[in-house]
C-alpha cells in the first residue's frame, strides 16, 4: 500500500505529466505501478518505477524542472507501506543525493520515524529524526520531543512495574 500521506503526491504528479510526450504513456505506467501496490505486487511496483525512472533519466526532450530521481520517492513509499523501512530509507537516500527536494526528503524521514512510533520502535524513532534532523529542525524536533517524552513515559513504567 502506498503510505496515505504521498498518494495526493502522486496524483498531482500524474496530472502534471498528463500532457507531456513520454515514451510508454508514463501515465499508465504510474496507474500500473500504484494498482500494483493496491494488489500486493511489491517488487512488480518497483520495478514499474524503476523502468520509469529511467526512460525519464533517457529522454532528451525532458522539462528542465523534472527531476526522475523523484521516483526513488515513489519506490520507498512501497517499502515503507510493506513495512521495510531499511529499503525505504536506502531509496530515500538515495533521492537526496540525486538532489530530490529537501522538503519532499525530510516529509519522507519523517514518514519512517512515525512508522517507527506506530509500531512501538521509539529508540529508533529517536535515533532516525536525530539523524535528519538538519533537513528541517522546527518539524523534527517537535517529533523528537513528543516521542522522547512517550520513551521516557514508558521507561517509568516499566521501572516501577519491575
Amino acid at each position: 500500500m502506498v503510505v496515505p500521506l504521498f498518494r495526493p503526491a502522486i496524483s498531482l504528479l500524474l496530472a502534471l505529466t498528463a500532457g507531456c510526450s513520454f515514451a510508454s504513456d508514463p501515465a499508465t505506467r504510474l496507474r500500473d505501478a500504484e494498482e500494483l501496490t493496491r494488489q500486493g505486487n511489491y517488487d512488480q511496483a518497483i520495478e514499474s518505477y524503476q523502468a520509469h525512472m529511467e526512460s525519464r533519466l533517457a529522454a532528451t526532450d525532458r522539462p528542465e524542472w523534472e527531476n526522475p530521481y523523484f521516483y526513488l520517492l515513489l519506490m520507498g513509499d512501497v517499502e515503507l507501506g510493506r513495512g521495510d523501512t531499511g529499503k525505504a530509507l536506502t531509496f530515500y537516500e538515495e533521492a537526496e543525493q540525486k538532489g530530490v527536494a529537501t522538503p519532499l526528503i525530510s516529509d519522507r524521514y519523517r514518514a519512517v520515524a512515525s512508522w517507527y512510533e506506530e509500531h512501538g520502535q521509539l529508540k529508533e524513532a529517536l535515533e532516525l529524526l536525530s539523524k535528519y534532523r538538519d533537513r528541517d529542525d522546527l518539524l523534527f524536533d517537535s517529533m523528537l520531543d513528543r516521542i522522547a517524552k512517550e520513551l521516557t513515559r514508558k521507561e517509568s513504567e516499566e521501572g516501577v512495574d519491575h
